[in-house]
């Protein structure tokens, strides 16, 4: 079964270095695998002539058994072995919003269910985690979208507010002369409110442009506020967003429930503003398989109801004595 294992991922993955790394291997052990079952089987599985790991006729056709009896073997530890059976790696994709609420709660409950399973943590933003998890280099990601893919499986966890921050002592800026108000309509349904200003002098310090985040933060500036010229700064730390703020660089969006402490602190406040932000929702998102089906299921019903219980606290990330 470990040979034809190695034989599906080198197949899939298109080479034999890719292979080994998925496997947790050496390149070496790979090729051993792969040479002795062409000799077992007296064809040759892979074209010698490329430098990817192309497959012949006979190779092609291999890999569809190989495939179905994976997935036999994987049925077969679901319905019989127990769950403290289960060894191996399981690689988990998270958000850093995730890691600072709930996911050692979830690290504690498959523990506790699978003792002899190693959990690997991978904390990117949400599109790289995306390719990492199409690349099948984790095996279940946490994160803010969903993949719209045949053979892809997303269930929401949960979602979280989202807010605009900045140090208690930012000092409020006023319009320079001859210069238009941030909200273009003076209207009851469109007036400004007090810290709309503050989008045209300051940079917005959020996750990278390209996260979902980032994306909505620019849309609803320009809807709501009509201004076209925002500077957004972005950050895949959320200690660095928050120090940065804390010291008047600029105005954060943050998820609310990571910047909790800070505001009830007094050391940021939220500002009174017209652009309103839509909640940010999380997904367990994983692929169908060869292997880990049942696991992943599992540990993705473990990831719901430890985003269930979750009272919406957060590890603290901000802490005003040390900024003194």
């Amino acid at each position: 079964m470990r040979t034809f294992e190695t034989f599906y991922w080198v197949a899939k993955l298109g080479g034999f270095r890719a292979a080994a790394t998925k496997l947790h291997t050496t390149q070496p052990a790979v090729s051993a695998r792969i040479a002795q079952l062409e000799q077992e089987l007296g064809v040759d599985l892979f074209d010698a002539n490329r430098r990817r790991a192309t497959l012949t006729a006979r190779g092609a056709l291999l890999v569809e058994y190989a495939e179905r009896l994976l997935k036999v073997r994987e049925e077969l530890l679901a319905a019989v072995a127990q769950p403290a059976a289960l060894r191996g790696k399981f690689t988990i994709g998270t958000s850093e919003t995730l890691v600072r609420t709930w996911l050692s709660s979830l690290i504690e409950d498959i523990n506790g269910k699978y003792p002899n399973l190693i959990i690997d943590i991978a904390v990117d933003n949400s599109p790289e985690l995306r390719q990492r998890l199409l690349a099948q280099d984790i095996d279940l990601a946490l994160m803010t979208e969903t993949i719209p893919n045949e053979g892809v499986h997303g269930v929401k966890l949960c979602d979280y507010e989202i807010c605009f921050v900045v140090a208690r002592d930012l000092p409020p800026v006023a319009p320079q002369q001859g210069e238009a108000a941030a909200c273009p309509d003076n209207d009851s349904d469109h007036a400004g409110r007090p810290d709309d200003e503050l989008f045209s002098r300051y940079p917005i310090i959020t996750w990278p442009a390209y996260t979902l985040l980032s994306t909505n933060v620019l849309a609803r500036i320009r809807e709501d506020l009509g201004l076209s010229d925002i500077r957004i700064w972005g950050v895949s730390s959320v200690q660095t967003i928050i120090d940065m703020v804390h010291a008047g660089r600029g105005i954060a969006a943050l998820s609310t429930v990571l910047v909790q402490g800070a505001i009830d602190s007094g050391a940021l406040r939220v500002l009174d503003t017209s652009v309103t932000l839509p909640r940010l929702d999380y997904y367990a998102v994983y692929l169908d398989g060869t292997s880990n089906n049942a696991l992943k299921r599992s540990i993705c019903a473990l990831a719901q109801e430890a985003a269930v219980r979750d009272g919406g606290g957060a590890i603290q990330v901000f802490d005003p004595s040390d900024k003194k």
